[in-house]
């Protein structure tokens, strides 16, 4: 008997095919309609090398491009979200103003950070307002004991059973070795107090219901024919749908909260001690 999958399948957007006469169409273009693009690429290449945009009145204007198209995942202040922290001035991709460009401009591949289709100029004011917050945020600072929130952390919290710092703990959530790096003090707070406020697409959850029972876990992977889980152990579990009466798609968290579980100084220290972590010394 097939499983009762209890949850809309997503599904990739329709390819569709290019029309061929179109293409012979844009193959018979000018000569002088190539090189118009060709000047236009090269003046993309030049500006990514310099920031001439960086007056008062630029950043001012970058700070609504920025409304406009990033702050939905990074927030309106850069403080991080469905994307990363911007306040930190130091960023994965590279915080050279260049490198800002790029990373604007094109994207993160493997991410949900799509390229942007602004022009280099609107680019470059974006890069100047990015630039600001970063100053403005760097000397943001937790006000809990970081040494009080490591000992939460490892004990109390469990926090390490699930979640990774530099290769050592569990691999059930996100590994947290650069999470002080990526995310805000309000982040942490929240994922620490209401953890199912926001989900990484990559840890969304599911319940697999066999004859036998219930398997919990992140979903791995799925095809029309198996699913594959890391269950609450951490162990790789694999089931093919016909084996199992029912799939569940879990929108909390598998994280629990811990809003009433710590107290608030409990939780002051668990939010320093996961600011204070930043990767490599």
């Amino acid at each position: 008997m097939n499983a009762k999958i209890v949850y809309d399948l997503e599904t990739d957007p329709m390819r569709t095919s290019v029309n061929v006469f179109f293409c012979s169409v844009l193959c018979l273009l000018p000569a002088s309609a190539q090189e118009g693009q060709d000047k236009s690429n090269t003046l993309d290449r030049d500006l990514a090398e310099r920031n001439s945009y960086t007056s008062s009145a630029d950043e001012a204007i970058g700070r609504q491009y920025f409304l406009g198209h990033c702050a939905q995942c990074h927030g309106p202040e850069g403080e991080g979200g469905r994307g990363v922290n911007l306040t930190t001035g130091l960023y994965r991709h590279g915080s050279s103003d260049r490198q800002l460009y790029m990373t604007i401009r094109k994207g993160i591949p493997g991410s949900e950070m799509p390229g942007s289709r602004l022009t280099p100029s609107e680019v470059w004011r974006m890069v100047t307002y990015v630039r600001r917050l970063g100053a403005a945020g760097a000397g943001e600072k937790a006000t809990g004991d970081p040494n009080l929130g490591r000992m939460i952390y490892e004990g109390k919290g469990g926090c390490v059973a699930c979640h990774a710092v530099k290769e050592k703990g569990g691999r059930l959530g996100p590994d947290l070795t650069e999470i002080g790096l990526r995310r805000s003090l309000k982040f942490l707070r929240d994922s620490v107090t209401d953890p199912s406020s926001y989900i990484d697409r990559q840890y969304l959850s599911a319940a697999a219901v066999t004859p036998d029972g219930t398997v919990r876990g992140v979903v791995l992977n799925e095809d029309d024919y198996s699913i594959q889980l890391r269950d609450m152990r951490g162990d790789l579990r694999s089931f093919l749908k016909s084996d199992l009466t029912e799939i569940r798609v879990e929108r909390e968290s598998l994280m629990p909260a811990y809003n009433n579980a710590l107290s608030d100084m409990e939780i002051d220290g668990l939010v320093a001690y996961l600011s204070s972590l930043r990767g490599k010394e």
